[in-house]
């Protein structure tokens, strides 16, 4: 009997034998790995929760890498709260529990909004300005230096760090995110020409806008006294070798280059961010062209420092090289953006590397800490060989945490006990009549998302609602974004002639501190929108007062039926206000789910189940 043979084409076999294929297999075997190591997926849960599961026998983790999109790992990890909580998730195009195993774990990120509440600085700690005396323009450098402590002290590796940068820079601006206390501030006397202290929230960039309008004013950017702006933060242990390598080495390179070709702005290392290059934020340095031009001071005007982490990134860092690039000027970086495009991944993962391989002057305090795709020992040696007095100051390696996922368990534990508090004060201040405060937020006259409900609860003597106009961040020149804001409130007031309506003044890093102080309920159209302000759960956490989503415009489209979203939200008050315990089970649910605080109208369960 002949036999019978399968003819395979030999592109397929190619293909299945291809070293790609190798190591697209290999790398599905290692993530695998490091998902079932991770703790991410609760076994027991997955089974009760996808029947199916348990029923045919499956792995839970390879059941839920085939459906990493779709299904939930366990009861407290969210994907898409977790891809909210930390917006470069999304840019990176990977699915968000992937992303959390192989990076967030590390990094420590958090997992939800509600791990995002401010910590309370220690009573004594205050905010504050102080000028030193200025030192002589020899070197002809000027530098902007961003630090935060939280708990108002100044960390001895943050003044190794100001003694190296003042070998090569004449001035230094120092802006502290937080408050400090007073006897600490004589530590920065002979490093520092200012020292700021503000809780500002505006992360670095917030730090850099102030410290360069302060640089401005103090006349330390003047052509007389600076032909380069340094500007670099306190995520970076150093110097690890001596600064004046570094700025040795980029003006030997520029001595081999045509005049038309020597760099503009420079910093330690660059790579590829949002499919831009861009020079990495941690440190840079800004020559006198860039100084002279009228970009980057556009650029600090403009600038709206983010108050959430993972727009650092996004809306800042990637942001700013292709401005200055696309202007003209000529970018650089220490190490090679070459390296980058070797290890096809951020450099200062590779703390070893940069340490030994460039003698690179800074190594990031996260990558000692643990974010490093090198040996964090053979890291930690090499830093103790080349600079001991450094490595002192450094601390060891946190433990890492065998299932980081339950803060934000307990943080969601945390709050909703306090909306149940919240939720039970409004009622007991109902039934002692006092009328229940809404404020209603918009970011333009029309149309306002709440007008129906905002006329219709005007009409109830239960409420006293207010409204708030937020400037739009779309419109990009701050002249034109506050005078659309005012137009909006005029608008808004010969609306509502009658009700109050005001202007949300920001500060010059864009809090709006007071907005929401006499507010029991503050009602807001989308946490997807273009304001700083941003309407967004972890703005609210902590607060005295209940967030309410009037509608979610990517599930609803556009602008929804108002009338019938009215009908809906004004019976959720009513329920809330009134401790409906139904209806506070239901707004702590899909506040826990979704990642915001409140969606009142996401599908149309949750609609008739709100209804009257």
């Amino acid at each position: 009997m002949p036999r019978t043979v399968l003819a395979c084409p030999a592109s397929f076999v190619r293909s299945i034998l291809s070293p790609a294929a190798w190591r697209r297999l290999l790398a599905r075997i290692r993530l695998r790995r490091r998902v079932r190591a991770s703790g991410l997926v609760d076994a027991e849960w997955y089974r009760r929760e996808y029947p199916e599961v348990a029923e045919q026998g499956l792995d839970p983790v390879r059941d839920f890498l085939a459906n990493v999109r779709s299904r939930l790992p366990n009861p407290d990890f969210a994907p898409d709260e977790y891809a909210s909580a930390n917006h470069d998730v999304k840019a990176s195009g990977m699915p968000p529990a992937v992303h959390y195993v192989l990076h967030g774990m590390r990094e420590d990120r958090p997992t939800s909004f509600l791990e995002t509440a401010a910590r309370p600085f220690p009573d004594g700690a205050v905010e504050l300005r102080r000028e030193f005396a200025a030192a002589p323009a020899i070197r002809r450098r000027t530098a902007v230096f961003a630090s935060f402590s939280g708990d108002g002290r100044i960390k001895d590796a943050v003044l190794h760090y100001l003694r190296g940068l003042r070998e090569v820079v004449d001035d230094v601006v120092f802006v502290a995110n937080n408050p400090v206390f007073p006897d600490e501030v004589a530590k920065l006397d002979g490093l520092v020409r200012l020292a700021v202290f503000r809780n500002h929230g505006g992360y670095d960039f917030g730090s850099y806008k102030i410290g360069w309008n302060e640089a401005k004013t103090l006349g330390l950017l003047d052509p007389a006294v600076c032909d380069e702006l340094v500007v670099c933060n306190d995520s970076c242990y150093g110097p690890v070798f001596p600064f004046a390598e570094m700025f040795a080495e980029m003006e030997r390179r520029d001595a081999d280059r045509p005049a038309e070709e020597r760099t503009d702005f420079w910093g330690t290392s660059s790579m590829r961010l949002c499919g831009r290059f861009a020079v990495q934020s941690f440190f840079y340095a800004f020559r006198r062209r860039v100084l002279d031009g009228p970009e980057l001071g556009r650029w600090f005007e403009e600038l709206v420092p983010p108050h959430d982490r993972g727009l650092v990134v996004v809306r800042c860092e990637s942001v700013l090289t292709d401005i200055l690039v696309r202007a003209g000027y000529r970018a650089d970086s220490f190490v090679p953006f070459s390296f980058f495009e070797r290890v096809r991944i951020t450099p200062t993962k590779r703390p070893l590397s940069l340490l030994r391989d460039w003698r690179m002057p800074l190594v990031k305090a996260k990558a000692l800490a643990g974010d490093s795709l090198e040996d964090l020992d053979d890291a930690r040696a090499f830093l103790r060989s080349a600079n001991p007095e450094l490595a002192a100051l450094v601390p060891p390696a946190p433990p890492r945490r065998e299932r980081p996922f339950e803060t934000s368990r307990r943080a969601r534990e945390r709050h909703s006990a306090a909306m149940d508090g919240t939720a039970a004060a409004l009622a007991a201040a109902r039934a002692a009549g006092r009328p229940v405060r809404i404020l209603f937020l918009a970011l333009a006259a029309d149309p306002f998302p709440g007008g129906e409900a905002f006329s219709a609860l005007r009409g109830d003597p239960a409420f006293r609602v207010s409204a708030a106009v937020v400037p739009d961040l779309r419109i990009a020149d701050p002249k034109r974004r506050g005078a659309a804001a005012r137009e909006a409130r005029e608008a808004l007031a010969a609306r509502f002639p009658d009700a109050e309506v005001r202007l949300a003044e920001a500060d010059d890093c864009g809090e709006f501190p007071d907005l929401a102080a006499d507010a029991d309920i503050v009602a807001y159209g989308t946490a997807e929108n273009a304001s700083d302000f941003r309407y967004d759960p972890h703005w609210a956490v902590g607060r005295a007062f209940l967030p309410v989503l009037l509608f979610d415009r990517r599930a609803a489209g556009p602008y929804p039926l108002e009338k019938e979203f009215a009908r809906q939200n004004y019976a959720y008050f009513r329920k809330v206000v009134f401790a409906d315990r139904e209806a506070f089970d239901l707004y702590a649910k899909h506040s826990i789910r979704k990642g915001e605080n409140a969606v009142l109208a996401e599908d149309g369960a949750a609609a008739a189940a709100m209804a009257p």
